[in-house]
C-alpha cells in the first residue's frame, strides 16, 4: 500500500511548486502544492479573478477543479413588459455592472433554433439581426459566462429588466480545466488566450 501511495504521490511532487506567466499584458500566478492544493490568480485586460482548490496530474496534464464551488454570478427576471411586436429591449437594474458595459446575450432562432450571439445598444434595444427570438441567454460582461436563460413569445414584444446578483464573481469555477505540461510550462487557455506558466519556485 505504501510503495502505491508512493506512486500516486510522485507527479504532484514532482509538480509542485509557484509559476508565473511572464507574458506582456498578462499578470497570473499558479501555486501548486504538494499536498494537491492550489492557488490561481489572474489580471488580463478588464478581467481580474482568482481561485483555490484542489489539483490532479498524470505527468502530462494539470486538472484543476476550484473548491468549494463558487456561486456564479445571475441575472434575475424582475419583469417582462409587452412592447410592439419584434422589438425586445432588456436592461440591467441600477447600478448595474458599473459604466462602460452593455450586456450582449445568446439568442436562439424561433424558427431554426438555431443560436448566435446578439448585442444590446445604449438605450436597451436588441438587434438580433431580423431573427425573430425564442430565448435569450444573457452573458456577464467581460468574462462571457451565461447568467440566466429567458423565454420569449415571438408573437409580441419584450420590455425586459433584469436584476444582476454578483455572487462570487472573480472566482475561476474550474471543473477539471485542463493545463497542458509542454516544454517545461503549463498551458491554460482562458479568455481567447494562451497563458504559458513558467516554474519560479519549488
Amino acid at each position: 500500500m505504501f510503495g502505491l501511495c508512493a506512486l500516486l504521490l510522485a507527479p504532484l511532487s514532482a509538480t509542485a511548486g509557484l509559476y508565473q506567466a511572464q507574458q506582456m499584458e498578462i499578470g497570473a500566478a499558479l501555486e501548486l502544492k504538494a499536498d494537491g492544493h492550489f492557488r490561481y490568480q489572474l489580471d488580463y485586460g478588464a478581467v481580474s479573478e482568482h481561485a483555490e482548490g484542489r489539483w490532479t496530474s498524470d505527468g502530462k496534464m494539470i486538472r484543476l477543479t476550484t473548491s468549494p464551488a463558487p456561486k456564479k454570478p445571475s441575472l434575475e427576471l424582475v419583469s417582462d413588459e409587452a412592447a410592439p411586436t419584434g422589438e425586445i429591449t432588456m436592461k440591467v437594474e441600477p447600478p448595474g455592472f458599473g459604466e462602460g458595459y452593455r450586456l450582449e446575450a445568446v439568442g436562439t432562432d424561433a424558427s431554426t433554433g438555431e443560436t448566435g450571439l446578439v448585442s444590446v445598444e445604449s438605450d436597451g434595444r436588441l438587434d438580433s439581426g431580423g431573427h425573430q427570438l425564442s430565448a435569450i441567454d444573457p452573458l456577464i460582461p467581460v468574462y462571457g459566462t451565461v447568467a440566466g436563460h429567458f423565454t420569449l413569445d415571438p408573437s409580441r414584444g419584450h420590455r425586459l429588466l433584469l436584476r444582476f446578483h454578483a455572487n462570487d464573481l472573480g472566482t475561476a469555477a474550474f471543473e477539471g480545466e485542463l493545463l497542458a505540461l509542454t516544454d517545461g510550462a503549463l498551458v491554460l487557455k482562458r479568455y481567447d488566450t494562451e497563458i504559458r506558466f513558467l516554474r519560479t519556485r519549488p
